[in-house]
């Protein structure tokens, strides 16, 4: 006859000890009797602790910020530059739509640096998205307590609009089936505009303690530098085409857009390496007019002659790795639509991209060359950023 086991109540609630060692626990307080005898440290004596497992959107997350932390946003590596990145992050773990905005940037990056890894392009593309989602109801009613985070997010959603159309997975050797780097510029120059004035009109008492956002955010002009015409004849030869190919304000336009252009591109030509005139290649955008900018829009011939010259602009300082691939994409387009009758005007510029001409042009220094905002309300700004989700709207938001 079979002996029967005794009957006994299990031990559900049992220390960590005992039931790793498969033995009954009396679930004595602080200690159990069966670690008191092996003299071992008892759970119950431990704060208790939930052991929550990091899913992978988790593990990307952190990789994304150990990223961030190790690849500068800016070619500026100073110890202060340093610091407002890692700030940003900090504050971004209390403002979910800043730290949303970083992890865009960083995996966008990231992306560039392995176009095979497409899962990163997916996850700045939901990054994105959750950013735009969380900051549009803080664009209503600006809150101090939201004053920084709104800066830093306004600075990385415009730099996201320009990185982002030649990062696209299906973009291969410039080709993109009904890709126009026009429309996708002027896109991201006017998500930048309204960017400029929003945090001119809402923040602008923070810009003085931030010198990148001095740079991307304030609309006043470089003075304007006298005779550059005989240091760039292309110069003299746009203007002479402007004088006699358009009337009034389109005139007026397209002449201050063509001088600031080639101040600025004088400007880095003679201060190469200068991290504060690199943001003029982002400044110019911001300061020409919203006129000019229709003209481009509406396929004007001269306008899109002077947006062919902003290409060599951008080709100053590949440094910015969210401008890089732009150049020659942007210059190749215009050129397929207006080489027939503009290609002595465009020479120039292809000459200066593809680095085949620098000799003729001369910097004052002896080197080679390549030689307002309007104040926006909040509804325009977040009409602009609604925008910029186009791409996004098929990606889960993502959550913390």
């Amino acid at each position: 006859m079979s002996k029967q086991r005794k009957p006994h109540r299990k031990s559900r609630d049992g220390c960590a000890q005992c039931k790793e060692r498969h033995i009954k626990c009396n679930e004595v307080h602080p200690q159990c009797l069966n670690c008191e005898r092996q003299n071992i440290s008892c759970s119950f004596s431990s704060p208790s602790l939930t052991v929550i497992p990091l899913n992978e959107d988790s593990l990307a997350d952190l990789e994304l910020l150990e990223y961030w932390h190790r690849h500068p946003l800016t070619p500026d590596q100073t110890e202060q530059a340093r610091k407002r990145e890692y700030d940003a992050v900090r504050l971004g773990f209390s403002h979910h739509y800043l730290l949303n905005s970083i992890l865009a940037l960083a995996a966008l990056q990231l992306f560039r640096e392995d176009r095979s890894r497409t899962r990163w392009y997916a996850r700045a593309v939901a990054h994105q998205h959750a950013a735009i989602s969380r900051a549009r109801p803080h664009f209503q009613n600006v809150e101090e307590s939201q004053y920084r985070a709104m800066l830093g997010f306004s600075a990385f959603t415009s730099l996201y609009a320009i990185a982002e159309p030649l990062l696209r997975p299906n973009f291969l050797n410039g080709q993109y089936p009904n890709f126009d780097p026009i429309k996708e510029l002027l896109h991201a120059i006017q998500l930048g505009k309204c960017t400029a004035a929003f945090v001119q009109q809402h923040l602008g008492f923070l810009l003085c303690s931030d010198p990148f956002m001095v740079s991307k955010c304030s609309h006043n002009r470089v003075e304007l530098i006298q005779g550059l015409e005989s240091r760039f004849p292309q110069l003299a030869l746009l203007r002479s085409l402007i004088e006699r190919l358009c009337q009034g304000e389109q005139r007026r336009v397209c002449l201050q857009a063509v001088d600031l252009l080639f101040t600025y591109i004088a400007t880095l030509t003679d201060n190469p390496g200068n991290i504060q005139h690199t943001t003029l290649i982002y400044g110019w955008p911001n300061v020409v007019d919203g006129l000019f900018l229709d003209m481009c829009s509406a396929r004007h011939a001269m306008a899109l002659v002077i947006l062919a010259h902003y290409a060599v602009l951008m080709n100053l300082n590949q440094d910015l790795w969210f401008f890089q691939g732009w150049p020659p994409v942007l210059l190749s387009y215009i050129w397929e639509l207006l080489k027939d009758e503009w290609e002595d005007m465009l020479r120039w510029p292809m000459e200066m991209i593809h680095g085949t001409a620098r000799s003729s042009y001369r910097t004052s220094s002896g080197c080679d060359s390549f030689s307002p905002v309007p104040m926006l309300e909040s509804a325009d700004m977040t009409a602009a950023i609604t925008d910029d989700q186009n791409y996004a709207l098929s990606c889960p938001q993502t959550q913390f």
